[in-house]
This record gives structure tokens, sequence and C-alpha cells, in this order.
């Protein structure tokens, strides 16, 4: 019984997680518009604050459009 409340909890924890990254667009996180991500900008979404450094290439700090649409792969 307990394994399968594990199951269905851990299931439901992956599909919140494709829904968050499926509902963010690139323009909807770059609240300032100036073409780039920041940590800042990325900590309204904690999966992808979780993914940033990970996100982030070539590590400026920043996530271009381009390594934003890695997010939820």
């Amino acid at each position: 019984m307990k394994i399968s409340n594990l199951a269905v909890l851990a299931t439901a924890l992956m599909v919140s997680t494709v829904a968050t990254a499926s509902e963010a667009d690139f323009q909807s996180v770059d609240k300032d518009g100036d073409g780039m991500i920041s940590m800042a900008e990325a900590s309204h979404l904690p999966t992808l604050a979780a993914e940033f450094k990970n996100l982030d290439a070539d590590q400026d700090g920043q996530l271009t459009e381009s390594e934003f649409a890695n997010f939820g792969k």
C-alpha cells in the first residue's frame, strides 16, 4: 500500500514539473525584456531555479532563449 502511494506521489510530482516547464515561456520569465533570464527572474519558478546552473551552458549567469529551450527536457 505504501509503495503504491509513493508511486502516485512521484508520478504527480513529475507531471507537475513538466506542466510548470511547459507553461513557462521565455518572454514571460524574462521580466525585464533584456533577452536573457537572470537567476533572480528564474527564482519565480522553483523548478527553473533548481535547473538554472545546468541549463546555463556558457556559465555566464544568464539563460539565453536557446539555453532556456532545454528547460523541462
